[in-house]
């Protein structure tokens, strides 16, 4: 079984609060407020850069495969997701969790 949370995602959990705080800070937002879709807009981000099989990618094959005569059809979405991409979610839902507390 694969391990999802190691010290590298708490780290990148950590910087990424860390980087958002210092942002409201200096652009006068809150951090509350903002955190969790900061954190839902890069882990949806890397989540699709980090993926293969989905509309971009088709585009990208369907042009390559077309110059070269031959079609190449991959219908799934694989995601190569390694532990920055945990340390964000693990952020976003913390910052959601908060969110909620504190609004209800």
């Amino acid at each position: 079984m694969k391990k999802f949370f190691t010290r590298t995602s708490l780290v990148t959990a950590v910087i990424l609060a860390v980087a958002i705080w210092i942002g409201s800070l200096l652009l006068s937002f809150s951090f509350g407020e903002w955190s969790f879709f900061i954190g839902l807009g890069l882990t949806v981000g890397l989540f699709f850069f980090n993926s293969s099989g989905g509309a971009l990618s088709k585009n990208a094959t369907l042009g390559a495969s077309q110059a070269g005569w031959k079609i190449q059809k991959d219908n799934e979405l694989k995601s190569n997701v390694g532990s920055v991409f945990y340390g964000v979610l693990l952020f976003t839902v913390v910052s959601f969790v908060v969110m909620m507390v504190t609004y209800f």
